[in-house]
Formats: structure tokens, sequence, C-alpha cells
């Protein structure tokens, strides 16, 4: 019988001794799979690995962050933007990962956006304008 898993990532890589091994993952950046695809072992691993994955706190902006790359507006762009796109997603996650939906309205918020922006212009104002690009096509 045949069992089809969702989201399964692989690359085939090249070992030292000249000969191939390709190496599973649950899905693309998620932990790696034990056992060979169709085995007992690879079925248990990929299920434990979709047990631990972690829904984000609702009311948080990681969990709009994660919406957007899930939505139509996202998946149309064009893949080297989608590429950009998620390099800025994880910039914005690292420092806002927790912050509170609730705080979007408070007049206030849009300062700590621009003390975060201006923080990522001292090393490039360019890539800080794109990062700020990105935070605002979320947010909309």
């Amino acid at each position: 019988m045949r069992i089809k898993l969702k989201g399964i990532n692989s690359k085939r890589k090249r070992l030292a001794d000249g000969s191939f091994k390709t190496y599973y993952w649950a899905w693309k950046g998620g932990p790696p799979l034990c056992g060979e695809p169709g085995t007992p072992e690879f079925i248990a691993s990929y299920n434990e690995a979709v047990a631990r994955k972690v829904t984000p706190p609702r009311g948080r902006l990681l969990s709009v962050l994660q919406a957007y790359q899930d939505s139509d507006d996202f998946l149309s762009l064009a893949p080297r933007s989608r590429d950009d796109y998620v390099g800025k997603i994880k910039v914005i996650e690292k420092e806002f990962a927790d912050f509170p939906l609730s705080a979007m309205t408070d007049a206030r918020t849009r300062g700590v956006f621009k003390e975060w922006r201006e923080r990522l212009a001292l090393t490039s104002r360019r890539q800080a304008d794109y990062a700020w690009v990105v935070l605002a096509r979320v947010l909309s």
C-alpha cells in the first residue's frame, strides 16, 4: 500500500567515496527523517516530526507572517521575489515574532517599527528599506 506524505523535501548528495545518498526532511527546513521512503521507520519519523510542529500562538505577529506565506498574494510572486521575501520575513520574525496584534492599533507601534528599520539601516539602508516594504506588504 502506498502512502502519500505531504511536504517531503529531499536532496541527493555525492559522498566522499563517489556513491550517492538521498537525504529526506519532513518539509523544507524541517527535521531530518530516518529510514527509506515507504518503510515503517520513515513514516513514524515523519509522523513524529509533524506532531512536534508547533502552531504559532494566535494574536501574535508570527501568525500573520506565516499566514502571509500561505496566501495567494505571496504564492503569486516570482520565485526570486518569494526567496527574497522569505529572507526579510525571517529578519522580521527574529525581532517581532511575539509582537501582539492588539498593539497594532496603538500609535506608538509605528515608532517601534521605524526604530527597528533605523537599526537595520546602520548596516544597509537599501536592505532596511526592503525589509520595511515587506513588513508593510505583510500587514496590508
